[in-house]
């Protein structure tokens, strides 16, 4: 059989993106070539041939959903019940396919049975499907299946999924109201200016009276608006576009996740957000018996933050040469003296599973604090903010309107 050309996208010991091309036999043994280059697979997909087209069938997958940690906990915690259940493994994937409400998910599934009926264990059939099944996920069930424990390992993923669904809803929550603050205050100025201004514009473009500055700007805003309205949708698509092309530069996520973890509102709460996840995706992996270089390399690609997967790479580096994990983090600025010391005292007194799951623990209420104070103070501000900006479109109207009364001799 021919080779074929696979396109990956991996991480290499320090952290770093590596995209290229790679020619293997299939994406299996594609994956084998790039571990062999220590390389953390994110993404593994066949190479486009020239001249190909897209497909409705192609077209349909791209617009499907993306199976989300909703979807994942929900298939841990439904796959529990049937392997509890005594059902035969191929039974239970076909089970749960038919049951999963999300496309993707159930041809992931049944893609995942054929290769079980190829003689594949479960972590290698799942392997073979990593643009939906986690890395985590495929770990704790390698641990699994070779303890015996599936059932267990499933069970710990279940919990896993359903903890960092919760506090992810819990910031979507939060923002929910500040959003649409936002967004009525905006319909509101728009309002104004392509609704009530030009109704003015005729009185105070006739009265032969100097205008302030912020009332000329917001008529070239409303004459722009009125004229050249059919702009604004392409404009905006343009820097949609834009931006979607800047941050798949390598350089920019990382500043870009650097300067999240400095904002001085959000920043401390994204930081205890990404401290959460590593201490608990660690936990679960090194609990359930994973190496500790394999867990590290599950976290580092799982980190969601450039700077943090940065980090653990450099902890990665440290533990294949024999020292300790918790240096790296210390030197961070990302964890806190408080983590660095606690993984340091678990892996001396080999019960850094339970010291993790502690610290992930206390970092969870930590957010879930963060989460409401951050919704209480960002209402008033929110509100102070936008009718300011709504009183200041007003007085800019306002204004000359009063010196056209003057000059008439209705205000005096």
């Amino acid at each position: 059989m021919p080779a074929t050309s696979f396109v990956y996208r991996a991480r290499d010991g320090a952290g770093k993106i590596q995209i290229g091309y790679i020619e293997a036999d299939g994406p299996a043994a594609a994956a084998a070539l790039l571990r062999q280059r220590r390389y953390y697979v994110v993404n593994l997909r066949p190479a486009p041939e020239k001249g190909r087209r897209l497909t409705v069938h192609g077209l349909n997958e791209l617009l499907e959903k993306k199976v989300g940690v909703r979807d994942l906990a929900l298939f841990c915690r439904q796959f529990v019940t049937v392997v509890e259940a005594g059902i035969p493994l191929l039974t239970c994937l076909d089970i749960l396919a038919r049951q999963a409400e999300n496309p993707r998910l159930a041809r992931a599934i049944a893609d995942v049975a054929r290769e079980l009926q190829g003689g594949r264990t479960l972590a290698e059939a799942m392997a073979r499907q990593h643009h939906v099944f986690p890395g985590i996920l495929i770990s704790m069930i390698e641990a699994g299946e070779l303890g015996g424990v599936l059932d267990q390992a499933l069970l710990r993923m279940a919990d896993h999924f359903e903890r960092d669904y919760d506090i992810r809803e819990k910031v979507k929550s939060a923002m929910y109201y500040p959003f649409a603050l936002v967004c009525i205050g905006t319909l509101a100025v728009g309002f104004i200016v392509t609704t009530v201004l030009p109704r003015f514009a005729t009185i105070l473009q006739s009265s032969n009276i100097p205008l302030p500055l912020p009332t000329l700007i917001l008529m070239g805003v409303a004459n722009f608006l009125s004229h050249y309205w059919y702009l604004l949708p392409g404009g905006l698509a343009l820097l949609f576009l834009g931006v979607q092309r800047l941050l798949r530069i390598e350089q920019v996520q990382h500043r870009l996740d650097a300067l999240k973890l400095r904002l001085p509102i959000f920043g401390p709460l994204i930081k205890k957000v990404v401290i959460s996840r590593f201490c608990r995706t660690l936990a679960t992996l090194i609990h359930a018996g994973v190496p500790l270089i394999q867990a590290l390399t599950v976290v580092q690609g799982t980190a969601g933050n450039h700077v943090v997967a940065e980090v653990t790479g450099q902890a990665l580096e440290n533990v294949r040469e024999g020292l300790d994990m918790g240096g790296p983090l210390a030197r961070s600025s990302v964890f806190p003296p408080l983590v660095s010391r606690m993984i340091m005292v678990g892996e001396e007194t080999g019960t850094l599973d339970q010291l993790l799951e502690k610290v992930a623990n206390f970092y969870d209420r930590e957010v879930n604090a963060g989460v409401a104070r951050l919704s209480s103070l960002l209402e008033p501000v929110l509100l102070l903010f936008m009718g300011a900006a709504i009183g200041s479109v007003i007085l800019a109207i306002m204004l000359p309107m009063f010196k056209v009364m003057s000059g008439a001799g209705l205000v005096h």
